[in-house]
């Protein structure tokens, strides 16, 4: 019954207190440099009429200490407070412990948004504390000035409608019926100590009143500048409107911490705060050492309004959680905070107090399917992979070519929140039997990238093949190699090998004795016309890379009449783009014409039976694969892509050397 006692003397003493008594000073301490401590615990020591307390965790057992004395002197002491926070400040359990044994009522809120207060009111010096600091051993005390320290504000006020306005919220929460449950030394109904006083206009109450709400509105007036020093920033909604004031022309500054930027509990920081600094938001973030840049104040330079309190830029801020919120012009506390932003923006005390923002890339992503090597997959894939905290967008690399070209840029699909939370890409139309590669490059929306590496996976289906009489070589298997042709391992070319010439930027006329060639045989009938088809590849994709010589050792005109023979100069060119300004990626295939829709000659033979066929160098850096000669399916269409192609046929017609 004792604590009934406490609180009803609680509300004797407060008429008593209302008839005069020494007020302290309207104050805002700073903690870079201040004791903020001490003037907290001398308005708990000098308490004689009743002292209300919320928190949403204490670790400082002075605090705790002085409570317990003041509540076993006979000064009545509420706590609300949340058990809530334990698990992550396990200080915390023993505070609570102590005011619980001390005999201190304790009411925890249990649904609902966290107790984020972090107030404590002392009715009968009619001054009211609050910020947004812990009650933790150094959020009110330095370490060392303006080098080490938890950057904080914390108002004391004796404004009597600030501390009334404080008064009766405290009362709603201690009398509410739900989401509040008794945890310690209470029983019985809970009543009103104080008279019900209207809230004060400038005080943000959530989950009462929306922060987001009332921050955005003040925002949008705003026709000045933006300063803001603000902790965590989640909610979208803040974001939005300060990208907005960039637009029309409102610069906005931002000081902020870079472990917020950085939690894996936190990956949507890092989201809103790239966003801003790409839209052209001055950014700098804690340059000092402490526990972190936690303040959450904004000043709206127009308005001459500072915002301050305990609410972050979130969504739980703004609406759930128990918070409590200034919107002032009163001069005194916008000058205050007018001139500790520049400081710390400036650097203007010679220590390093703020630093530069540098954007950090995302993780690389870690790919799970397809296996990479897998074969048999349909002809519609998801790609699918694991993109970390921090990457929000995605471009996707995607193509029959090793070095896969870029098919879908800043595909929005967010972070992945669990090792299994895949992010998830479709891609259909695939061609059977043919191996596709893809890459993917995660992107934060400052645009620092990670990338991850090439992976490939065969589609299901047999290999396509030429039509009957129909010759196709590999051309990596020729017997006769002369000069700079070579033969490379290569997992795209078709029996995993390619031929090909470094480039040197040579360039070179057709010869009738080449240093650099290679040849092969196959047989060919008498009197029949074959498209020639070359599948090659340019060295960067560079058109000055793309083109060979072809001749034969019996080739003849339609009419009988000989051309692009062996031992002469004469030859027929193949180049891989298509035409001037077509542009090269990957292996592409090209027959004897050039210019989109062009067909080159028919190539003929005098005799039936074995034929040779010579290529020359005619610029350096030119790889091929294949080479086929088809009098039936590909007289009039290309065996495959002219970029980016993935077509391997199936040998045929080839002689043995």
């Amino acid at each position: 019954m004792r604590h009934r006692v406490h609180i009803a003397l609680m509300a004797v003493c407060l008429a008593l207190a209302s008839s005069g008594g020494a007020l302290a000073a309207d104050r805002l301490c700073d903690v870079a440099h201040e004791n903020c401590r001490t003037p907290l615990l001398d308005l708990i020591n000098n308490e004689q009429v009743g002292i209300d307390v919320a928190f949403w965790f204490m670790e400082d057992s002075r605090y705790s200490s002085a409570l317990v004395a003041k509540w076993r002197a006979g000064v009545p002491v509420r706590v609300i407070m949340d058990t809530g926070a334990n698990g992550v400040y396990p200080n915390n359990v023993a505070i609570l412990k102590a005011l619980k044994d001390g005999g201190i009522p304790m009411l925890e809120k249990t649904s609902g948004g966290i107790v984020h207060w972090k107030t404590m009111i002392f009715a009968g010096q009619n001054v009211v504390e609050f910020s947004g600091a812990n009650y933790s051993p150094h959020a009110f005390v330095p370490i060392t000035p303006y080098e080490d320290y938890v950057d904080e504000v914390i108002y004391f006020t004796d404004n009597p409608n600030l501390v009334n306005s404080f008064k009766t919220r405290y009362d709603d929460v201690w009398t509410s019926t739900s989401g509040y449950t008794p945890y310690a030394n209470l029983t019985g109904t809970r009543t009103r100590v104080y008279p019900t006083f209207t809230i004060d206009s400038q005080l943000n109450f959530p989950p009462y009143n929306n922060f987001a709400t009332r921050s955005v509105g003040r925002y949008n007036a705003e026709t000045v500048a933006i300063d803001a020093i603000m902790f965590r920033i989640t909610d979208r909604r803040h974001t939005d409107a300060l990208i907005a004031a960039i637009g029309r022309g409102v610069p906005v500054r931002l000081i902020t911490e870079q472990n917020q930027y950085r939690d894996p509990k936190r990956m949507w920081h890092s989201w809103n705060v790239d966003r801003l600094y790409m839209a052209g938001v001055k950014v700098r973030q804690r340059g000092h050492e402490g526990g972190g840049m936690h303040q959450k104040t904004t000043l709206l330079r127009g308005q001459r309004m500072a915002i301050f309190g305990s609410s972050n830029w979130t969504s739980a801020s703004a609406s759930s959680q128990l918070e409590h919120n200034l919107f002032t012009t009163a001069a005194h506390v916008y000058d205050f905070f007018d001139a500790e932003f520049d400081r710390k923006w400036n650097n203007l005390t010679g220590h390093i107090e703020t630093e530069p923002f540098v954007p950090l890339p995302p993780d690389a992503p870690k790919y799970a399917s397809p296996a990479n090597s897998a074969s048999g997959q349909g002809l519609t894939v998801t790609l699918k992979w694991n993109a970390g905290y921090y990457a929000h967008k995605y471009d996707i690399y995607f193509g029959t070519s090793s070095t896969p070209p870029l098919l879908a840029a800043n595909v929005e699909l967010g972070p992945s929140t669990t090792p299994t939370d895949y992010r998830r890409y479709a891609v259909s139309g695939l061609r059977e039997s043919t191996t596709y590669y893809w890459k993917i490059v995660s992107k934060t929306m400052a645009n620092r990238t990670a990338a991850g590496p090439v992976w490939n996976f065969r589609t299901t289906g047999t290999a396509p093949s030429a039509g009957a009489g129909d010759v196709v070589l590999y051309a990596a298997k020729a017997p006769v190699r002369a000069g700079k042709w070579s033969v490379a391992a290569d997992g795209t070319a078709a029996g995993g090998a390619r031929i090909g010439t470094a480039n040197a930027g040579v360039k070179l006329a057709a010869q009738a004795s080449p240093a650099d060639y290679f040849e092969m045989t196959f047989t060919a009938e008498r009197g029949v016309g074959y498209r020639l088809w070359l599948r090659g590849q340019a060295t960067s994709n560079s058109w000055s890379n793309d083109s060979a010589f072809v001749q034969f050792n019996d080739s003849v005109t339609s009419s009988g009449s000989a051309v692009y023979r062996i031992g002469t100069t004469a030859a027929t060119t193949v180049t891989i783009e298509d035409c001037s300004g077509c542009g090269l990626s990957g292996w592409g295939w090209n027959d004897n014409a050039y210019g989109v829709g062009a067909l080159g000659p028919l190539i003929y033979f005098a005799t039936t039976g074995e034929h040779r066929i010579r290529v020359q160098m005619r610029e350096d850096g030119l790889s091929i694969d294949q080479i086929v000669l088809s009098r039936g399916p590909f007289l009039s269409s290309a065996p495959g892509a002219t970029k980016n192609d993935g077509t391997i046929l199936q040998q045929a017609g080839g002689t043995a050397p």
